[in-house]
């Protein structure tokens, strides 16, 4: 999140590019799709309430309650909270405001998805006394999409990089990215923009501007003003480019929703109702199987739990699952009916003759950590006959019964057939075990599990700016993507150079990175 640069021409790039402090590279914009459902409002995950299971799998259950819960419409409770109104006709944001107030399409598109997490952000925000202007954030960081991909590894609805992201205590390893976590994100993000409003005393702009370029860059222009005689607002400041169009982004998005009528612009209805409960499990569960059991698009249960980066729950920490409240109970009885050991996928390896630890971990894709604590393993000391439990992925389960076939004509890609075929690259590639940066071979049959459902939108359009030293076979394996792709995608040949500066359009998927 420190010193990130975008490009604000056209302005819609900078309005879905902005970055808490990443760096001072070209970053990437995530593409917005829509929600397969529609949204209602959002719940916090404080002050819960234990609920008492019947006999069966040990549950419990978290419902959130909010504090200005009195007030119908989420809109309204928002507008109370609003703190930083003396901006709002300051004469720098008129340009973002003229360009959100000619965008319905795009505020339909962004809200749509805001639905999910504005209650849930909302409630946190007044918990701790914040600006209710701070609830848009996401909107300029990510489009409220939690999968939100950056090529400067920036991820999820706040825009974290890893290293802010540990500094703040979000967890990622094999299994889990916390910066995807819509709930542990937001914790952070409010824990960081509160240490940025104390660090400016007590200015949100700087907090805001320091968020998005590091408080080291405000510093240093703080500094530079003053040594030069000059005032030290916001507004007076040397800063990047983005980060001067960053906070007028937010002061004028908020401008809007604080009257929309005025600006000719329509919200969505929200209900100041909770839509989402998290449940605690003590077993992995894959999610596609969760979203049967609860009667849900699986696309709305990855968006709710977008940190579970193999799309199964955390073997060990964190193992909860959010769900809509409306599908609790039907969710609640399907797994207490259902056996553990067929929450998750798991599969069976018998040791043979030369096998070691960590090659069937390699094998299988799995970190070698995991595979002798799932099998209770004190070292690395492997029997013949030996029989290990192998811990599965979301990956793993075909979203449907009915098996297809695929004839792989000249032209062909992993990715290419993939988006044809409604699937994801490496589900193909796991139920026909393809190395995924292979070439494809003429005339080869694929099996394809047909679907009636969307593969998981977990692809994003990134906007790569090749850097000094770049090559395709480097950029290609950074993002787990094939050069040929890479050459499709951009009408590129072998024989062409790549420049510095020169910008690469690429369709990665965000889980796999």
């Amino acid at each position: 999140m420190q010193n990130k640069k975008r490009t604000f021409i056209p302005l819609l790039i900078a309005l879905l590019a902005g970055c808490a402090q990443q760096t001072t590279q070209q970053v990437a914009v995530p593409t917005v799709q829509p929600l397969p459902e529609k949204i209602v409002a959002v719940a916090a995950k404080s002050r819960p309430i234990q609920v008492t299971e019947q006999p069966g799998p040990s549950l419990s259950i978290s419902l959130h309650h909010p504090k200005k819960s009195s007030q119908g419409d989420l809109w309204q409770r928002l507008r109370t909270g609003l703190e930083l109104q003396e901006h709002y006709d300051n004469p720098g944001i008129e340009k973002q405001v003229a360009w959100y107030s000619n965008s319905q399409t795009y505020v339909d598109r962004v809200m749509q998805r805001g639905q999910f997490f504005l209650y849930h952000i909302i409630t946190k925000l007044e918990a701790n006394d914040m600006p209710l202007e701070l609830a848009m954030l996401p909107a300029v960081e990510s489009a409220f999409d939690p999968l939100a991909y950056s090529h400067s590894h920036a991820s999820g609805l706040w825009q974290f990089i890893p290293g802010t992201g540990s500094r703040f205590g979000l967890k990622r390893d094999w299994w889990y990215d916390g910066r995807r976590d819509p709930i542990a994100s937001t914790d952070a993000a409010i824990q960081y923009l509160k240490y940025l409003h104390n660090y400016f005393d007590g200015d949100w702009l700087l907090a805001l501007a320091a968020y998005n370029s590091g408080e080291g860059n405000v510093k240093r222009a703080i500094e530079r003003n003053k040594r030069d005689g000059k005032p030290t607002d916001f507004w007076s400041l040397g800063l990047p480019r983005e980060t001067r169009a960053y906070v007028p982004q937010l002061l004028a998005i908020s401008r809007i929703v604080a009257n929309p009528k005025k600006h000719d612009i329509s919200l969505p209805d929200v209900a100041n109702q909770p839509y989402f409960t998290t449940i605690q499990l003590h077993e992995q569960i894959d999610l596609s199987r969760a979203a049967k059991m609860a009667g849900i698009e699986a696309d709305t249960l990855y968006q709710l739990n977008a940190g579970y980066s193999r799309r199964v729950t955390h073997p060990e920490s964190p193992q909860y699952i959010s769900l809509p409240i409306e599908k609790t109970q039907r969710f609640r009885m399907a797994l207490a009916s259902t056996p553990r050991n067929e929450w998750a996928p798991i599969k069976q390896y018998v040791v043979k003759s030369g096998d070691t630890l960590s090659g069937v971990a390699s094998v299988h894709h799995i970190p070698e950590k995991q595979l002798r604590s799932q099998n209770k393993l004190k070292g690395d000391f492997l029997r013949i006959g030996q029989k290990l439990k192998i811990p599965g992925t979301g990956f793993d389960l075909p979203s449907a019964g009915k098996v297809g076939f695929y004839t792989v004509k000249s032209g062909d890609s992993l990715w290419r057939i993939a988006r044809n075929q409604n699937v994801s690259i490496h589900d193909i590639a796991k139920w026909n075990s393809l190395d995924v940066k292979s070439a494809l071979k003429l005339g080869k049959t694929l099996k394809v599990h047909v679907s009636g459902e969307s593969a998981p939108a977990s692809v994003r359009k990134l906007k790569y700016k090749v850097r000094r030293g770049d090559s395709l076979y480097r950029i290609a394996s950074k993002f787990d993507l094939q050069i040929s792709d890479i050459l499709e995608w951009n009408k590129l040949n072998q024989k062409n150079y790549l420049k510095p500066g020169q910008r690469l359009t690429l369709f990665v998927d965000v889980l796999k990175i």
